[in-house]
Order: C-alpha cells, then sequence, then structure tokens
C-alpha cells in the first residue's frame, strides 16, 4: 500500500503535470500501459484498515477474509470449528459482508459448506467465482494434512477426499423475484449445491485457471474420468431451456474433424485392410484454435517415435500405417468398450450415429423449490448416468425437489448437467485405432491425467495423459511378456 500523505501535509512539494490522474490515463490511451503505481500517495481516506470495520470478537471467532468478490460490495471470510463430540468433525462456513467504506461491516449472508458431510481433518479451502458470472461462487475443499506421501503411497489410505459445494451470491438488491416471493429469496439467490468425490495419487488439484474458463461451467479431475458440470438457474415460463454442455443438435450434425484424431477413433473396415487413423501431419481444419494444433503435433510426434523405436515403421507401399497389416475377425458383441460398426451396415449405422460413444455419459436434472407433484418428481435411481451425487437445498438446508425431464413446471428451477468422459475407454480407444503397435498392446495398469488447456470458445479441452503399459513383445523377436 502507498504510504499516507499526512507527513507531506506541511510540504511545499508541487504536483507536477506528470503527476496528474487525467495525465495518466491519458497516456494509457496512447501507449496502452499503466504505471505499477497510479498514485504515488494515498489519501488517508481511502485507506480502510480491517480493524475498524470489524469487531473485535468478529476477528476473535477465527474469521479468515478472503478479499472483495467481483463486485466490489462484498467481503468474504470463512471459519472453521471443531464440533464437540466423540470425533471431532469440522463444520465450514462462509460469511458475505456488506462494506460500507469506514462503517463497520454488516452480515448478509451465512451457509454452511459441504452441509451433511462428516468431515474429520482440516481442509485447504479455495473460494472462487467465474469469469463473468458472479451470481454464485464455488468452494473446493480438500485435505493436505496427510502422513506424508510415502505413508499414502504404501497404506490402504492413498485416496483423499474431495468436497465442492457451490452457492449463489447474495443480490446487491432485491431483484423482482426475491420481492414477489412470500418465503424469502428467490431460487436464483437462494441455492446450494454439495458433491463429494476421491481421488487418488499423484491426487489432481483444483486449477481454477483451466477448470472455471467457462461461465457456469466446472471441469473436475475425478483421477477416473473427465466431468464437466453446468449449473444454471432458468427463469418462469422458460419450457424448453437450452442445454449448455450437450445438445441432440450439435449431436446430430457432429463433424468427423471436430476433435484431434488421437479423440476421434476410426471404424473398422469390414474387409481385411486396417483402420487409417486420420494423418497428423495434414493441415488442421480452418478455425483450429492454437492449442489444438499443438496438441495434434505432440500426440503425432510420441506416435513417431514410438514407430522408429520399435523398427515397426512401414514402408511406402500405397497404404499408411495402422494399428496393424491385418484386422483380426470381430465377434457378434463388442470386446471393446466402444463399438464401432463397419461402414457396410446400412440403417443400423444410421441409428445408432445419434447415440454418443460409450465412453461420454450425458444427464440433466432439474430441481425445484416448493411441492411437486408424484407424477413430475423425478425418481431417486432414474438416472444412473450421473457421475457425481448432487445434494441440492436452499439457505435454510432444506431439500430442493427433482424433476423428471417429462415434467412442466412454470416457475424456476434450477438445472444441473453433467458431461462425463471415461478415462480407460478413451486410452483404450486411443491406442486401438491411432497407435501402430496396438497388437502389442496388453494392458496398461496406471495413468495420471493433466488437464493442459480449456477453449470456452469451443468447449474444447486439451489434456496430457501418462500412462504405463504392458505389451508384448514383436512377434519376431520373443513370445515372451515384456
Amino acid at each position: 500500500m502507498a504510504p499516507s500523505s499526512k507527513s507531506d501535509r506541511g510540504s511545499s512539494r508541487k504536483w507536477g503535470p506528470r503527476d496528474h490522474i487525467i495525465r495518466q490515463l491519458d497516456r494509457v490511451k496512447i501507449t496502452g500501459q499503466l504505471s505499477p503505481r497510479l498514485f504515488r500517495k494515498l489519501p488517508p481516506r481511502q485507506c480502510v484498515s480491517l480493524r475498524s470495520i470489524v469487531d473485535e470478537e468478529i476477528l476473535q471467532k477465527g474469521h479468515i477474509f478472503l478479499g472483495f468478490s467481483k463486485c466490489g460490495r462484498f467481503v468474504l471470510s470463512y471459519t472453521s470449528d471443531v464440533l464437540d463430540d466423540d470425533f471431532s468433525f469440522y463444520s465450514y462456513h462462509l460469511y458475505w459482508w456488506q462494506f460500507q467504506g469506514h462503517s463497520k461491516l454488516r452480515l448478509v449472508r451465512q451457509v454452511r459448506l459441504f452441509q451433511d458431510e462428516e468431515i474429520y481433518s482440516d481442509l485447504f479451502l479455495t473460494v472462487c467465482e467465474w469469469p463473468s458470472d458472479s451470481s454464485k461462487v464455488i468452494v473446493f475443499g480438500f485435505n493436505t494434512s496427510g502422513n506424508g506421501m510415502i505413508m499414502n503411497m504404501m497404506s490402504d489410505e492413498n485416496h483423499r477426499d474431495i468436497y465442492i459445494s457451490t452457492v449463489s451470491a447474495p443480490p446487491t438488491s432485491p431483484c423482482i423475484d426475491c420481492r414477489e416471493s412470500a418465503t424469502g429469496p428467490c431460487l436464483l439467490h437462494s441455492f446450494m449445491l454439495h458433491t463429494k468425490y476421491q481421488v487418488v495419487y499423484p491426487f489432481p488439484t483444483f486449477q481454477p485457471a483451466f477448470q472455471l474458463k467457462k461461465d457456469q461451467v466446472v471441469l473436475l479431475n475425478t483421477s477416473y474420468s473427465l466431468v464437466a458440470c453446468a449449473i444454471t438457474v432458468h427463469p418462469a415460463g422458460d419450457m424448453e431451456p437450452s442445454r449448455i454442455l450437450y445438445s441432440k443438435q450439435s449431436r446430430h450434425n457432429t463433424r468427423p474433424n471436430s476433435s484431434p484424431p488421437s479423440l476421434s477413433p476410426c471404424a473398422p473396415s469390414s474387409n481385411t485392410q486396417s483402420p487409417q487413423p486420420a494423418d497428423p501431419s495434414s493441415p488442421p481444419p480452418p478455425g483450429t484454435p492454437p492449442a489444438v494444433t499443438r496438441a495434434r503435433e505432440f500426440v503425432a510426434g510420441i506416435f513417431r517415435r514410438a514407430r522408429e523405436a520399435s523398427g515397426v515403421e512401414h514402408q511406402d507401399k500405397g497404404e499408411k500405417a495402422g494399428p496393424s497389416r491385418l484386422s483380426p475377425s470381430h465377434p457378434s458383441e463388442p470386446d471393446s468398450p466402444v463399438w464401432h460398426r463397419s461402414v457396410g451396415e446400412g440403417s443400423t449405422m444410421k441409428n445408432n450415429r445419434n447415440e454418443e460413444p460409450s465412453y461420454v455419459n450425458y444427464s440433466r436434472l432439474r430441481y425445484v423449490l416448493g411441492e411437486v407433484t408424484e407424477s413430475d418428481r423425478e425418481s431417486e435411481y432414474e438416472d444412473d448416468k450421473m457421475s457425481l451425487p448432487f445434494l441440492v437445498t436452499d439457505l435454510k438446508g432444506q431439500h430442493l425437489k427433482p424433476l423428471n425431464d417429462k415434467a412442466s413446471f412454470q416457475g424456476q428451477h434450477l438445472c444441473v448437467e453433467q458431461l462425463t468422459l471415461d478415462f480407460e475407454y478413451v486410452i483404450n480407444e486411443v491406442i486401438r485405432h491411432d497407435a501402430s503397435w496396438s497388437q502389442e498392446f496388453c494392458s496398461f495398469s496406471d495413468y495420471d491425467i493433466v488437464i493442459l488447456e480449456m477453449c470456452p470458445e469451443t468447449n474444447k479441452v486439451i489434456m496430457n495423459i501418462g500412462l504405463l503399459l504392458l505389451a508384448f513383445p514383436p512377434p519376431q523377436e520373443d513370445t515372451q511378456l515384456r
């Protein structure tokens, strides 16, 4: 913080033209750069001490102040309490304080995070907001007080519990729905969504710069799958809410080159020719993001070096290198997680084209406040594609009622979408269809997934997958496993 100008009040120093705020702003327009310190000295009236606006008893309760919200009207803080019982589990609360200049902070909202979860160790919390969505915050909590990396790897505690709460932020002023509601704030300003999952070593961390890059969407690396969750509140009268993650129109109009070749397995043909993966050296289609192009080049280089090291590089015989020269005979039922039918199967392929791949699951649930008829209520086990279980409540802890997809509801409703990509299925498909050594591949015992980039415009995610493989040696060398 810049020093106060009180000590220079009696000084005879004259402020030059370059110190004038208007001239500095004009310089920004001309040069496009702003000096690190816009003001040389801050006047005392602009300096606010935290102790002067917060009561001492609040500080003694252990409030950890996080700073301002994006709108600048609220100050956020949280507390960690150990409940007095036989097990001593932790509870966390998040607070919104209205900032009023030099006046005392006024408590606007207090919520309990990770509701109904019994947390037996202290958590490291990350509180975030989306780039352009200030209507809610997301809190990510994980345990960091383990017994050490070696102990975790050698014991049964080789996992960590991840807790997530998405909480609606208080409005700066009551909206129309809040004023018309007789029971309190409207659904947009009163919902809470909680979930929990486990990750294994090396324990993927939460990276808000990538995982919250698209408004209303959060990407979660669960160690076994990539889960994209979209959380939106639709106004009253919205009978056909739009989908953010997955739509039937985009599913029907999927183009073959809409994703990198490493994630687009080719369909096996019905003749004896091997499937031909897309040529990584071919120029990318127009409009391809640079990150996708770099990922294609990276994957192509890995496969090229693998073929050169194994000595099975194909000679120029008028055909491209594929997983094998002769594709094995396929049984009537698929052996792999994803079964691509041959081109000659006609109408059968047309019917299956409208279905999403087996390694991708999409689900959508809607929740409402108030009572719901039995015919409109969603069965607890009706949607088996939900990767993460959700607990949806209002600010008072009352559970929201789930609606089935056919129900028509006139009021506000919360829509939760999940799009899940299964890592093991994708790895198997990429090896089967894109790797020249797929015939020698036996299995993989371990893998690690790292999210490298997310493009909110194209809805594409770039990931790095590291594997430990078990493979057969080339047939001409040995028949033993290596």
